[in-house]
């Protein structure tokens, strides 16, 4: 199966589950951590080629050595799906938005947080007297409503599950090619397989940058091993009515 296709169920089913759980009342719309376009670990000087041969464990191996990343992706299947993620190694923040539905999306080691957004309360179809007391306000997987939000949320809030099912049988992979091109300014190279496309930093170590599918959609990976800090909400910015 192509790694963005793993990706889409992941993200379709977390997203699933929120609508679900929203059913039984839930709220709002948050910003994901800010991170620049470049990979940090990438050199801009000259490296070695790369074989295609081995590019694939490279590339694996690269991501186990790291401890945070973010990403970026547009993935059509099961839906339209856009990924906005920052992944920490205990913390995580960002945006997930199916359909037009978004989904705001915050971890602080192993308690999981949710708002639902305006589309979010629309989608769920919550009542507008319920909606308005949810929105803009943080609902955590230990409240009653939040409810089996982590299991749902660890396939792509965990730094290591998520690079686990989108990159770690990379090493597996049959690629080709190895044309040498540049992302956001840092030398890489693009290898071919059955699946798609896989970009990769050019120099030691061999970070994925990109992941594209012609059929699915595009994941973009920057900022490989530079982790952002991510608070708890404060108690104030927390959902405290019925459920709670």
């Amino acid at each position: 199966m192509s790694r963005l296709h793993l990706g889409a169920l992941i993200a379709t089913g977390a997203v699933a589950a929120l609508i679900c759980t929203g059913c039984s009342g839930t709220s709002g719309s948050a910003a994901p951590a800010t991170v620049s376009a470049a990979p940090a670990a990438a050199s801009t000087s000259a490296a070695p080629a790369l074989d295609a041969k081995v590019a694939g464990t490279a590339v694996v191996e690269a991501a186990k050595q790291a401890k945070a990343v973010h990403v970026r992706g547009t993935i059509s299947e099961g839906g339209n799906i856009n990924l906005d993620l920052q992944l920490n190694p205990d913390s995580a923040s960002g945006t997930i938005v199916k359909d037009g539905t978004e989904v705001p999306v915050l971890r602080v080691g192993d308690k999981y947080f949710f708002r639902f957004s305006d589309s979010l309360i629309k989608e769920a179809g919550i009542p507008a007297s319920v909606g308005k007391l949810l929105k803009d306000k943080w609902v955590p997987s230990t409240s009653q409503i939040g409810a089996g939000v982590g299991e749902a949320f660890k396939q792509f809030l965990d730094y290591k599950t998520f690079t686990d099912n989108t990159i770690g049988q990379l090493d597996s992979t049959s690629f080709s090619g190895g044309e040498q091109t540049t992302v956001a300014g840092v030398p890489a190279l693009t290898f071919t397989s059955s699946d798609g496309t896989a970009t990769v930093a050019a120099a030691e170590p061999h970070y994925l940058l990109r992941m594209a599918d012609p059929k699915s959609g595009t994941m973009e990976f920057a900022d490989w091993d530079k982790p952002t800090t991510v608070t708890e909400p404060k108690a104030s910015e927390i959902y405290s009515g019925p459920g709670a």
